[in-house]
């Protein structure tokens, strides 16, 4: 009667042994599943943020093409800056004929490697005018078609009104040493392009290349300010100046000085700081051809509230030349007129700040391609006809700003 449960009882160790090991050999695979599952999950996550980062780093390369001081070139796999997390990126620049004679395509691909050791890459087309980009305000500004409709290629975003060769600090903020031979340094916020510090740095050694970071930026005050940015370019060897010499303006540049004169009151010291990278003063026979002034407002608040904005009006100071006469229909030898590009783009009636004005009102956001034309005073400010959009996508339309 009592064999088979003591039968029973002398299996019972052999079974749960069984059940025991079927348990753990379940618990190591579904620890191996979760473990494969987390490792492909960090893996994607990688990618995601590799591709941003990527996709950004893209951008910027098609932003920076629009205010830099020459001509875009073809890139290949040239390393970008170091990434936070030790990523190495590699940027390749394609450029290629537009739809029209007078565009050009430009791609920007980054690529770079994946934890799995798996290429991978991301790219952005764009358009630009083929005309130098120092004369970029126009392809910036929409220009209507006979629809209406808006055929311009387009305003930049705000990181592209960074000063060219900003350097970035990997926190948000882009630093920029106002000339080589200056201790001025200004910080801007990277989204918004607005200064925050300003700061005094001694000049590096002659032949170093300078690395900007955030610790090492020398003597820094706060800075609340705007850009306004632009070139000088001179077409001084005709008394004709055409829609070509507009264009592509060729003559050497001459000395010179900035003057914002505001029309609001209560800014906080410094109201305004301008620099320039061409000759001060008594500089004569140079090759080069263009200015880059950078401008520096600290906006006061509206008494009505909303953003803080400053209004004026930027003037051009000859040093070792001078303007024609105010009123002067000819002016005589050796005398100059300064033009300012600007049109109504938009076809809203009026000049807006970023169509560069002559007199800017309630600025509140940076202004960037602000450019200015000298020509002999006995010629007059070249007008572009178009016709618009095409073959002509580019309005080099000028007037008269001084005298």
């Amino acid at each position: 009667m009592n064999r088979r449960p003591q039968t029973a009882a002398r299996r019972a160790p052999g079974l749960a042994m069984a059940e025991l090991l079927v348990a753990l050999l379940l618990l190591a695979i579904g620890s191996l599943s979760m473990l494969r599952l987390q490792a492909g999950l960090r893996l994607d996550e990688d990618r995601l943020r590799q591709h941003d980062e990527a996709l950004r780093r893209a951008a910027d390369d098609l932003e920076q093409l629009r205010g830099q001081d020459s001509r875009p070139e073809p890139v290949q796999r040239r390393p970008l800056p170091d990434a936070l997390d030790g990523t190495l990126y590699l940027l390749d620049r394609e450029l290629a004929d537009g739809p029209a004679a007078r565009l050009l395509g430009q791609t920007s691909r980054v690529g770079w490697t994946d934890r799995a050791g798996q290429p991978q890459s991301v790219e952005i087309g764009s358009l630009s005018a083929r005309l130098d980009a120092r004369l970029s305000a126009a392809t910036r500004l929409a220009r209507l078609d006979a629809s209406g409709r808006s055929v311009g290629l387009g305003r930049p975003a705000p990181s592209a009104r960074l000063p060219p060769g900003s350097q970035d600090l990997g926190d948000g903020r882009h630093a920029w040493r106002a000339r080589p031979d200056a201790t001025l340094i200004w910080v801007f916020d990277s989204a918004s392009a607005a200064a925050t510090l300003r700061c005094d740095k001694p000049v590096p050694a002659a032949g170093t290349t300078e690395r900007l970071d955030a610790g090492s930026l020398g003597s820094c005050k706060l800075l609340s300010g705007l850009l306004l940015s632009g070139h000088v370019r001179f077409a001084t060897d005709t008394d004709t100046v055409g829609e070509a010499q507009a264009e592509q303006p060729a003559s050497p540049v001459m000395p010179l000085g900035l003057k914002l004169t505001l029309s609001t009151t209560g800014h906080p010291s410094p109201a305004w700081e301008c620099v320039h990278d061409g000759p001060d003063g008594g500089t004569t026979g140079s090759t080069r051809t263009s200015i880059a002034y950078h401008c520096v407002i600290q906006p006061v608040a509206p008494a009505s509230g909303g953003l803080p904005r400053w209004s004026g009006r930027l003037d051009l100071v000859p040093s070792g030349w001078l303007l024609a006469d105010s009123g002067a229909t000819t002016g005589a030898t050796g005398r100059f007129r300064i033009c300012r590009y600007s049109a109504d783009q938009d076809g809203n009636g009026r000049i807006d700040a970023a169509e560069h004005p002559a007199t800017h009102i309630a600025v509140t956001l940076p202004l960037a391609a602000q450019n200015f034309l000298v020509i002999r005073a006995s010629a007059r400010c070249p007008v572009d006809t178009g016709p618009w959009p095409w073959p002509d996508p580019v309005d080099d339309s000028t007037v008269a700003h001084q005298p």
